[in-house]
Formats: structure tokens, C-alpha cells, sequence
């Protein structure tokens, strides 16, 4: 209740401004990501109808960030969902939402993955999928960031996203991290396989500037093994315990995540093992999703024993007061659900 009301004030000078909701979202309006492949994108959002991953620039040589380029093309789908056309690459998106979107042209949002190279071989990897493994036309984006900071695009209060491949082992990520640290940013997500312990990371962390989100899937070093395709479970478990130690007590920002994959994990007995592995290593913050090949494929007709799957993980967290964070495609099954459980309701 207290969320609505302050929503509805933070609304109020917009609707005396005569400011109009419509549809759009976070990406679309101020999102911007660099992908591999020398590609910047819009979003990375994939599992719906229109597919997303809109291309600003699909030529981009990690040297000039053309700023003009760039905006123009954002405005540009941005003058569509203000007068009422959502582009085809975001129709049946779920981030898609009615709000006072602002016309400002700044980034909030800001995805680093423009490094495929990596240090496991997860069977659920569209690049391990793709074959398209590779520390290739790597360029180093400090410098694009830099010119971003000075053109007034990013500030302190940016969110910036680092993924890959492997977030640790590219090759200027220390420098990456600080450099963001001493620009004042304070929220960075660094999504890792956990198999190198990056002190940058671990003093971010400290600092309650950083989070890191650790793929697991898993409670055994036999699975582990099977999913990631590296024997270095060990390794991981020891690492998050390093983790853990930098975080504040207060504080949730070491997040372990359970990708469920069918026929290998997709069932209550390994997801509670892992659940329980991770709240006995002091872990307070969870995070759930689906492989994406395998949910472009049931998305129409998901089975039920997926949706009980969601809801005994839900559970779980609940009665045992740990935080879960429902990504994409899980999420987007939870909310099926329960506006499946509100429409019967209704009738």
C-alpha cells in the first residue's frame, strides 16, 4: 500500500503537468546494450512474440560512440509508443507497462556483454549452443563509458550490468569495476560462473555498490559438472563463501541462481537440495529462471509439473524468509499463474 501511495505522489506534478500514460518500458525508453559481435542493442529480451533485440548499430568499433546515431534511432521508437504503436520486436513483451515515461534521452540501464569467452560450457548457453565462444574483436569499453559520462548519457545513479561469456575474465574487468566505484556508481550487477574470485567485486560488494548473481543450478558436483561442462564446483562454493563475507549484515547482495533445465533439474528433489545447500552456506538472496531454448519450445502449453515447479521454489523462499528473484521466463510463468488463479477466481 505504501508503494502505491508513493507512486501516486511521485505522479501527481506529471498529471498536473498533463503528462499521459502509456506503454513502453525501462529498455525501450533509456536502455542500451553492447552486445558481442561489435552489435549495440536495444534490449535483450527474446522470449515473447516480437522476439526483441532491436539493433541500433550493428557495425560499432568499440572506438566512436556515435551519441546522435544512437538517440536518433531511440527517439525515434520512442515517438511510436507515444503515439500509440508498440514496434513489432516488443509486441507480447511482458516489460512492457503504462506509466508517465519521461522524454528525457539519458541511459538508466546499461548491459555489458560484449565478451563471449568463458570459463564453463553450459549446456544451456545459446553461445555454447552457437558455437560462438570467442575473446575475438574484443574492444575495451572503459573508454566508451568515458565519453558516455562526459555527454551527460550515464551517471552515478546509472544501473550497469556485466555478463559475457564470463563477467571476471575479461580483460579490463578490474579496471572496469573500479573505474565504476570511482565514478560514484552504485548499483552494478555482475552476473559470473563464480569460478574466479574477483576482489574488485568482493570490495564493491563491501561498499553496497555491487551485487553478484552466481549460476549454481545445482547442489552436487556431479550435476554441476554435467550442466556447466567444468569441474570446478568446489571452487565455486568456496567463492561464494568469500563472497558472503564481504557482505553486510543487512545487506543481499550475493545472489545464487537455479536455471531449471528439462530432464536434468526439473524437479522438487534437486531444487530443494540446492536451496538448501545455499541457505545453510548463509545465502539470503535466490534467483530462479528457465533455459530459454527449452521455454521458446513449451511456452504456449507449459506443462504443470514447470508451474508446480515455480510455485514449490516460491514457497520455499517464503517459509524460510529468503528473497527470490523470479527472472524472465519464470517469472513470466508465475504471473500466468496467478492471473490464471485470479481469473477462476472471477467466475
Amino acid at each position: 500500500m505504501f508503494l502505491k501511495i508513493n507512486k501516486f505522489l511521485n505522479d501527481v506534478p506529471k498529471i498536473a503537468k498533463g503528462q499521459k500514460k502509456f506503454l513502453s518500458c525501462k529498455w525501450l525508453e533509456h536502455g542500451i546494450i553492447f552486445d558481442h559481435a561489435n552489435i549495440i542493442r536495444v534490449c535483450c529480451e527474446q522470449s515473447h512474440e516480437g522476439k526483441g533485440r532491436f539493433i541500433l548499430d550493428d557495425n560499432f568499433n568499440g572506438i566512436f560512440f556515435d551519441k546522435q546515431k544512437i538517440l536518433d534511432i531511440k527517439r525515434q521508437l520512442r515517438n511510436q509508443v507515444r503515439n500509440g504503436i508498440i514496434p513489432d520486436f516488443c509486441k507480447g513483451c511482458q516489460f512492457l507497462e503504462s506509466d508517465y515515461w519521461d522524454d528525457e534521452d539519458y541511459f538508466s540501464e546499461v548491459l555489458l556483454t560484449h565478451w563471449t569467452n568463458c570459463n564453463t560450457r553450459c549446456i544451456y548457453c545459446p553461445a555454447v549452443r552457437d558455437n560462438n565462444l570467442s575473446d575475438e574483436n574484443i574492444y575495451n569499453i572503459i573508454p566508451i563509458l568515458e565519453q558516455m559520462f562526459d555527454s551527460k548519457l550515464i551517471n552515478q545513479n546509472t544501473h550497469f550490468s556485466i555478463a559475457g561469456g564470463e563477467s571476471t575474465i575479461y580483460p579490463e574487468f578490474d579496471k572496469l569495476i573500479y573505474f565504476l566505484l570511482e565514478a560514484s556508481v552504485s548499483n552494478i550487477t555482475v552476473n559470473s560462473s563464480g569460478i574466479r574470485f574477483a576482489p574488485s567485486v568482493a570490495e564493491a560488494i563491501a561498499k553496497n555498490c555491487a551485487q553478484i548473481c552466481i549460476s549454481l543450478d545445482s547442489s552436487s558436483s556431479f550435476l554441476y559438472k554435467k550442466i556447466k561442462g567444468s569441474d570446478t564446483f568446489n571452487i565455486v562454493i568456496n567463492n561464494i563463501k568469500r563472497y558472503l563475507q564481504y557482505e553486510q549484515i543487512s545487506e543481499k547482495r550475493v545472489i545464487i541462481k537455479f536455471i531449471i533445465l528439462k530432464g536434468i533439474n526439473d524437479n522438487n528433489k534437486e531444487i530443494l537440495d540446492w536451496f538448501m545447500l545455499c541457505k545453510n552456506l548463509g545465502v539470503k538472496r535466490l534467483a530462479v529462471d528457465l533455459d530459454i531454448a527449452w521455454y521458446n519450445e513449451i511456452q504456449r502449453n507449459i506443462p504443470d509439473y514447470v508451474k508446480s515447479l515455480i510455485i514449490f521454489v516460491k514457497e520455499m523462499s517464503e517459509i524460510n524468509n529468503v528473497q527470490l528473484d523470479l527472472y524472465d521466463r519464470a517469472d513470466k510463468i508465475y504471473k500466468m499463474i496467478k492471473n490464471s488463479e485470479k481469473n477462476k477466481y472471477n467466475t
